[in-house]
């Protein structure tokens, strides 16, 4: 008898624990609205340095980006002979069938089943292809579709209903039958998505209407020319109390609460922080490394760099200004060798105990 009591009080706090179960990594959001709540976003989300992209706007995987919690992915979509393909602007830069981001979304999903994706596209091929994609990546039984006539589900509600993923596309030619076909501009506004410094940002708005739902905070900064991701500019935007300050100052000038909080490089700096400061959550606060002195020397050099002030060996990374990979390994001495590399600037990323830390370095 006391065991089958002990049994059903287990199988309850199951119940009420699945009832109150995280959403987006914290409880405190459950009961809150899709448009009541901010999500990490990430600006040309497939352009990553693992991917082997060139110019890319991030370092890590789509599967990466969302285990360290971001939560909505902007694509850009081309028709390469009838399949959806993924790249920037030129596919020789590097390319990818769109089938393969949505089977990574797929996975996520499947595994973390408090979690809500979104997906916002910058299309240059038909609804129906993409259609095609998601049904062939086994994602249409996750489609939450927006009833015009009523508010957003909240969180919990879109979990409890299994509908989990949002698909919006900047463009509108979705049919009736495709009501999960969100046109991003009937539901979103936008800040200027074109930076090339810190003081290009502004809180005006660009596209989208603004009395639209949700709102879409661009803070990413690109080559003036190239147009692709600068990583020493994201160490600069991305880091508090810059960050936290511009959107917190967007918010209250524009009374729209920032949704979308879009970067580049979201690992550098305090992007997630900011985000869950957004949402009123619990969170550590990561450290600005940039106020460690660290310091590389002889800094420009002309084959060997020392570095000083970190605690024994250290992983490494050294790409140039466009995001390329040149150089990565292990040194347990202090010092890395450039000398083969080509005369210009490098950024070196180290991951030590305190922390991960971004070096540039100039190569005679």
């Amino acid at each position: 008898m006391i065991k089958k009591c002990l049994l059903l009080i287990v199988c309850q706090l199951l119940i009420l624990g699945n009832i109150t179960a995280q959403c987006n990594g914290h409880t405190a959001l459950c009961d809150k609205k899709y448009d009541e709540v901010a999500y990490l976003t990430t600006h040309n989300a497939y352009n990553t340095m693992q991917g082997d992209f060139l110019f890319p706007n991030q370092t890590h995987s789509i599967t990466q980006q969302l285990n360290d919690g971001v939560r909505a992915l902007m694509i850009d979509v081309y028709d390469e002979d009838g399949v959806p393909m993924v790249y920037h602007s030129f596919d020789f830069l590097g390319s990818v069938p769109l089938v393969d981001n949505l089977t990574e979304i797929k996975n996520f999903l499947m595994n973390e089943p408090n979690e809500i994706v979104t997906i916002i596209l910058e299309c240059y091929t038909t609804a129906d292809a993409i259609e095609e994609a998601v049904n062939e990546a086994g994602l249409s039984s996750y489609l939450y579709a927006r009833n015009s006539n009523a508010d957003w589900a909240s969180l919990q509600e879109m979990i409890d209903a299994d509908k989990r993923l949002l698909i919006f596309s900047d463009v509108d030619d979705a049919s009736t039958d495709q009501n999960w076909y969100h046109y991003v501009w009937t539901h979103a506004v936008e800040t200027h998505y074109t930076a090339h410094d810190t003081s290009d940002f502004s809180c005006d708005f660009n596209r989208g209407n603004v009395w639209n739902d949700l709102f879409i905070l661009n803070h990413f900064i690109t080559h003036a020319k190239l147009g692709v991701g600068l990583i020493d500019q994201a160490e600069i935007a991305n880091t508090n109390p810059y960050f936290i300050n511009r959107s917190l100052t967007c918010q209250a000038l524009t009374g729209k609460f920032p949704n979308f909080v879009t970067v580049d490089f979201y690992e550098i700096g305090n992007a997630l922080h900011v985000v869950n400061t957004l949402n009123g959550v619990t969170t550590t606060p990561v450290v600005n490394t940039t106020n460690i002195p660290i310091r590389t020397f002889p800094n420009p050099t002309n084959g060997q760099v020392n570095i000083e002030g970190l605690p024994g060996g250290f992983d490494y990374t050294l790409f140039d200004i466009s995001g390329k990979l040149w150089q990565s390994g292990y040194s347990d001495k202090s010092s890395i060798d450039i000398e083969k590399l080509s005369a210009g600037i490098y950024f070196l990323r180290v991951e030590t105990t305190i922390g991960r830390h971004y070096l540039k370095i100039g190569k005679q």
